[in-house]
């Protein structure tokens, strides 16, 4: 790691300056980005994907068929698959 002599190092109020005037969750790309459910926030390690603290992770996805025989099952596993499943399942 590089270290940086005391003289060139920037006084703190001018780092400060600086990060209060940098980008924070303007975009993808920002420098900063705080906690929350913003498309351009971080997620904190606490979210639980039901809309209350992030997006619903189902919020798309709409379940059909009858309960009673295997199109709900189908419909099951299509949203699952949505999510990154892998359908290995046979007819």
């Amino acid at each position: 790691m590089a270290t940086i002599d005391e003289e060139s190092r920037p006084e703190s109020r001018v780092v400060s300056d600086f990060h209060t005037n940098a980008d924070v969750d303007q975009d993808k790309e920002a420098l900063h980005h705080t906690l929350g459910a913003g498309p351009h926030q971080a997620s904190p390690g606490s979210h639980k994907h039901d809309g209350t603290d992030s997006f619903a992770l189902l919020a798309e996805v709409e379940i059909t068929g009858s309960r009673g025989g295997n199109t709900a099952l189908a419909s099951v596993i299509a949203a699952l698959t949505v999510l990154g499943a892998k359908d290995s399942s046979t007819a």
